[in-house]
């Protein structure tokens, strides 16, 4: 009952209605939310039964279609409950990896710490409206060539606007698209970066 009372309260937070302590007093009984918002796993669990609401179909048969290029053994890092091409996908949150139908394989990890994949792992990554939530940036970016094979894909989303005000709480940085790209760059990528519609893309190679 808890559990059902905590999702219905999700659905009144996404419509602006303030029962946020409210859900706070429910997440104790919750296993997969104790701790909710200020546990990350917990936050992103619950976020995992609104994701559909949160993205779009137009905007999720864009990405789609701007990855079809990839060919290979992707790797989906911050895959959340949808990967756009078929991934091994790794994620923070179980519940997000529960919802998640495109992986082949699902790792539960932190991306704050390295990569739990062996060198020249995967013929691409992916990593979709990820990169603001991530404090260690720099050590990712790292960890992305370190486990990419030689001649592999990197491809890099994120929105040209800013995020909504609740998950904006997580947001950890917010650089501008040229500064993303002189990261990537400096990390050894050759970087092609465009907007279409309301979306960046940085389609990388080593």
């Amino acid at each position: 009952m808890s559990e059902n009372d905590f999702l219905c309260g999700l659905m009144e937070l996404q419509y602006g209605i303030d029962v946020k302590e409210k859900l706070c007093s429910l997440s104790s009984s919750v296993p997969w939310a104790h701790g909710w918002p200020e546990n990350v796993q917990s936050f992103w669990n619950a976020e995992a039964f609104m994701w559909s609401r949160k993205i779009s179909k137009e905007k999720r048969m864009l990405i789609q279609q701007e990855l079809s290029f990839l060919t290979g053994k992707n790797l989906d890092i911050g895959c959340g409950a949808y990967s756009y091409i078929t991934s091994v996908g790794f994620d923070i949150s179980p519940k997000m990896l529960d919802f998640n139908d495109m992986c082949t394989e699902k790792v539960v990890g932190d991306v704050e710490k390295p990569l739990p994949f062996p060198e020249k792992s995967f013929d691409s990554i992916t990593t979709i409206f990820l990169l603001n939530y991530v404090k260690n940036h720099t050590q990712l970016i790292s960890e992305i060539t370190r486990v990419l094979k030689h001649n592999g894909k990197f491809v890099m989303v994120l929105s040209s606007n800013q995020i909504n005000d609740w998950q904006k709480q997580k947001e950890v940085n917010c650089f501008r698209s040229d500064e993303w790209t002189r990261l990537l760059q400096q990390s050894g990528f050759v970087v092609n970066f465009y907007k279409k519609d309301d979306l960046w893309f940085w389609k990388c190679r080593i």
